[in-house]
């Protein structure tokens, strides 16, 4: 009897000890990029991206190790199965070809700086050196769109911040977290001033081409990480500053906000859906820190309804890629698309639709939007979907809400029924098997 209660015990201690293992990941990072990874004077390695992992590594009950290097080595060790993530690079499209991106950590402004002595009159016609980082994006960015400029090309970040801190530099370019509405970011580096900004892009977490699962584990405990552990991480960096005036002025205006919300409520409820275009939400919504949150299974992005922005005219086959999102946010649980915002959450606005349409101003839009959903999903859809043109960055930009129907919609194309479902913050066809298995579980 004893024997066994022992061997019981045993067995009960092993599944537990089996059940609690921590998983352990390996993630590289950048060893001198200041301040989001870098190498301290104790050889200690601490930032933003470090901190956010170390975040991210309580939610998803594992351990994480951290492999300091370069830029290549970073992509190197991804490769050859040394590690398993990289904490955080930009997108382009030669690192797409071998790996994975996750949802974005860090929106960032690639920022040419000048000494305050030196003029140009534009980019093109700048004469002096201009410092980089080896394989950064601004160092590619740069030789591709400007190969005339003169680079002067640094082997690591340590080394451009002291050729700045020394003011050794007529210009140079780095990058620095985007400023949040009501905030202020980072002042300029002692001695020069902000130029240009060349562009945007975020900092996201890479894995292997196909590693799905690490994809998913990596997004799932994402979302668990909270705003105000968000907060409190970019506190400690000083990431922004709270604009004491700009604060003052917020909560004057939250007052009147809630003063005029109350006042127009009674009539606010007696609008039909379709009239939402000074509803309660333009109201108290800030487009911007939605926007700035990026694309997920809720919300979706795109430049235009019709602009090419790649052939700079027209293309009325990027109309079915709006009612193609809009009619899997149908079938799905709903969500919100913006039209006038690329990829990246620039706002680029509606100006180059408008003048595609006989005409050529919001209600042009509005009445050949309305038409496509006519003519593609159908006129019962409508009662699904609201449509709003407001203004953001003072300019024009489509919010389409869409809420989930309350029976499957098929997309007509070519003598064609399609049916889409939004996962993985896109819209996905499905074969019609899986359509028929999603349509019974999804309304059942």
């Amino acid at each position: 009897m004893i024997r066994k209660t022992i061997i019981t015990i045993y067995i009960l201690a092993l599944s537990i000890s089996i059940h609690a293992k921590v998983e352990t990941y390996k993630i590289a990072c950048l060893n001198d990029y200041y301040p989001y990874s870098a190498v301290n004077s104790d050889n200690e390695l601490e930032g933003i991206l470090i901190d956010w992992w170390k975040v991210w590594a309580k939610k998803a009950g594992a351990e994480v190790i951290f492999v300091p290097t370069d830029i290549q080595g970073c992509v190197d060790k991804l490769q050859n199965n040394e590690v398993d993530i990289i904490a955080g690079l930009f997108f382009n499209e030669e690192r797409a070809s071998k790996f994975d991106f996750s949802d974005y950590i860090l929106r960032m402004q690639a920022i040419l700086f000048l000494k305050v002595d030196y003029k140009t009159n534009s980019l093109d016609e700048l004469q002096c050196e201009i410092g980089v980082v080896k394989n950064d994006l601004a160092h590619l960015y740069l030789q591709e769109k400007y190969p005339q400029l003169n680079l002067l090309v640094f082997n690591s970040f340590s080394a451009l911040r002291y050729s700045i801190n020394k003011k050794d530099l007529s210009a140079f370019i780095y990058a620095f977290p985007n400023p949040i509405n009501g905030l202020k970011g980072y002042d300029d580096p002692n001695g020069y001033y902000k130029y240009q900004t060349l562009f945007t892009n975020k900092l996201r977490p890479m894995v292997k081409k196909g590693n799905q699962e690490m994809l998913n584990i990596i997004i799932s405990s994402t979302n668990d990480i909270s705003n105000a552990e968000l907060i409190k991480i970019a506190k400690k960096w000083k990431i922004f500053e709270e604009n004491s005036n700009i604060k003052q002025i917020t909560v004057l205006l939250g007052v009147l906000l809630l003063c005029i919300i109350a006042l127009l409520y009674w009539f606010l409820i007696k609008q039909k859906r379709k009239n939402k275009e000074l509803s309660e939400l333009d109201y108290s919504t800030d487009w911007q820190v939605i926007i700035d949150k990026g694309e997920n299974d809720s919300i979706e992005f795109k430049s235009s309804l019709r602009w090419d922005y790649r052939q700079d005219k027209p293309n009325k086959t990027l109309e079915q890629v709006i009612v193609k999102t809009i009619s899997a946010f149908l079938n799905t649980e709903g969500g919100m698309l913006f039209i006038g915002v690329d990829d990246e959450g620039n706002t680029l606005g509606l100006d180059n639709d408008y003048s595609s349409f006989s005409k050529k101003n919001s209600d042009g839009f509005l009445l050949t939007l309305t038409n496509l959903i006519n003519q593609n999903l159908g006129k019962s859809t409508h009662k699904f979907i609201t449509v709003n043109i407001i203004a953001i960055n003072d300019k024009d930009v489509c919010i389409v809400n869409i809420e989930k129907s309350d029976k499957p919609v098929f997309l007509g194309k070519n003598d064609k029924e399609e049916f889409y479902i939004r996962a993985s913050a896109s819209s996905q066809p499905m074969g019609l098997k899986d359509a028929y298995a999603y349509i019974s579980s999804h309304w059942s």
